[in-house]
C-alpha cells in the first residue's frame, strides 16, 4: 500500500442527467483506484438521475447551478476546488471551454474528454478547440478514432490526442426475469430495447416506424424505450398515429440502465450520430444482439459480430435488419463477439487507460 495520500482529481461535467458523457464521468469517478486518485465531481449546471449513484458511492460532489453564460460565482467555486487538487478532467466541448479558463486560473493541468461529433463542422467549436482548449489542455481524450480525426481537421495537434474507448461494467446486467419485472415487461413477450435520452439525434421515430412495419408483417413484438427527455410527448403522439402506442413501453430514466439490458431480446440504436455509445457496449457485453445505424464507432463495435448495421435514417432497412434478428432468436450463439466486447470495452480497461494519462500528465507537470 502506498504511504502517499491519493491525488485529488476534479471531474467537470455539465449535469447529472443520464446521458452517455455524464455516465462515463460518474463511472470514472466511482472506479478510480482510491489509493492513487480521489475524485471530486464538479457539476456546472444541474443535478439529475445520476445523483443517486453519486451519493451511493460517497463521492464528493459540488453542483454549481449556473443557468446560462458565464457565472463568476460558479467559476470561483470551481477554481477553488481545482486549486485544492492535482488536476482537472473536463468532459465535452463546453466543459473544455470552462475547464481551460479554470485550469489556467488555478494553475493546474487540464485533460479534456470529447465524447461525440455530429459530423457538422462548427466555427465556434473549431475556434474553441484550436485557440483555447488545445493551448490549455495537456491531453485531449477521444472516445473513438473518428472524433480524434474531426479534431485534427479543426486544427488540434495530433500529439495532444489520446483515443480511449469507453468502457462499461461487465457484470452489471441482472437476470432477464428481474430486469423485465423492474421494467414492467411481460415475461413472454419478444422485446426490442432502445436505451437513450429522448433527444432529436437519437432518432426514436425510426424505431417507432420500424415497429409499425414489423407489426404489419405479423411480428408480435414490443418496443421498450429506456430514457427521458424533451421529445416524450411528441414521440408518444407519433406512436399513436402509427397505431403502435399499445406496443411501446416508455420506461423513463434509469440511473443505471445497463443493468437492465437482459430484459431485451434485441437492442436497437438508430441515432443520427454517435461517439461510442454506452448503450451499445452494455448490450454487446451482455450477449444481446444489436441492430444499429452505421454512424460513429458503431461499425467498429460490430466488426467482430454481435449484430447488424443499417444506413442512418432508413426505418425500412431498420425493420428488415430487426426481422432478420428476430428469425435468429434462440438459434444463434454470440459467445465470440461477447468475449471480444468484454475484453475491449470493459470498465477496468478504460480506468487503466485513464489513470495512465493522469500519471503521464502529472509527471510532465512537475
Amino acid at each position: 500500500m502506498s504511504s502517499r495520500a491519493p491525488r485529488k482529481v476534479a471531474i467537470l461535467i455539465d449535469s447529472l442527467l443520464g446521458g452517455g458523457a455524464e455516465r462515463v464521468a460518474v463511472d470514472i469517478a466511482r472506479a478510480l483506484d482510491s489509493e492513487r486518485y480521489a475524485a471530486h465531481l464538479v457539476v456546472t449546471r444541474s443535478s439529475g438521475p445520476l445523483e443517486a449513484l453519486v451519493h451511493e458511492s460517497g463521492l464528493a460532489c459540488t453542483v454549481l447551478g449556473r443557468r446560462r453564460g458565464f457565472s463568476p460565482r460558479a467559476f470561483l467555486t470551481a477554481r477553488s476546488i481545482v486549486r485544492n487538487g492535482s488536476l482537472l478532467h473536463a468532459h465535452k466541448y463546453p466543459g473544455g471551454m470552462w475547464g481551460s479558463l479554470i485550469a489556467w486560473s488555478a494553475r493546474r493541468p487540464l485533460i479534456v474528454h470529447e465524447h461525440t461529433f455530429d459530423g457538422r463542422p462548427s466555427a465556434a467549436r473549431k475556434l474553441g478547440y484550436r485557440f483555447l482548449i488545445s493551448r490549455a489542455a495537456k491531453r485531449i481524450i477521444c472516445v473513438a478514432p473518428s472524433i480524434a480525426a474531426s479534431l485534427v481537421d479543426e486544427g488540434v495537434p495530433a500529439a495532444l490526442l489520446e483515443v480511449i474507448p469507453n468502457g462499461v461494467p461487465t457484470d452489471a446486467a441482472i437476470p432477464r426475469a428481474e430486469a423485465r419485472a423492474e421494467l414492467g415487461l411481460d415475461s413472454s413477450r419478444v422485446v426490442i430495447g432502445l436505451i437513450g435520452r429522448l433527444r432529436p439525434e437519437k432518432r426514436h421515430e425510426l424505431a417507432l416506424e420500424a415497429l409499425a412495419i414489423l407489426r404489419g408483417e405479423g411480428h408480435d413484438v414490443t418496443l421498450c424505450c429506456v430514457g427521458d427527455g424533451p421529445r416524450l410527448d411528441e414521440l408518444q403522439r407519433l406512436a399513436a398515429q402509427l397505431g403502435v402506442a399499445s406496443h411501446v413501453v416508455w420506461a423513463g430514466e434509469r440511473p443505471n440502465a445497463g443493468r437492465l439490458v437482459r430484459a431485451f431480446d434485441i437492442g436497437v440504436l438508430c441515432s443520427a450520430y454517435e461517439g461510442m455509445p454506452l448503450a451499445a457496449l452494455e448490450v454487446l457485453v451482455a450477449g444481446i444482439p444489436l441492430v444499429a445505424t452505421a454512424v460513429g464507432s458503431l461499425p467498429l463495435l460490430l466488426a467482430e459480430g454481435g449484430g447488424r448495421l443499417v444506413p442512418s435514417g432508413d426505418s425500412r432497412a431498420l425493420a428488415t435488419a430487426l426481422s432478420a434478428e428476430l428469425a435468429l432468436l434462440g438459434r444463434e450463439k454470440r459467445t465470440a463477439a461477447t468475449h471480444t466486447a468484454t475484453d475491449q470495452f470493459g470498465l477496468p480497461r478504460m480506468i487503466r487507460d485513464i489513470q495512465r494519462v493522469y500519471d503521464e500528465v502529472l509527471i510532465e507537470w512537475r
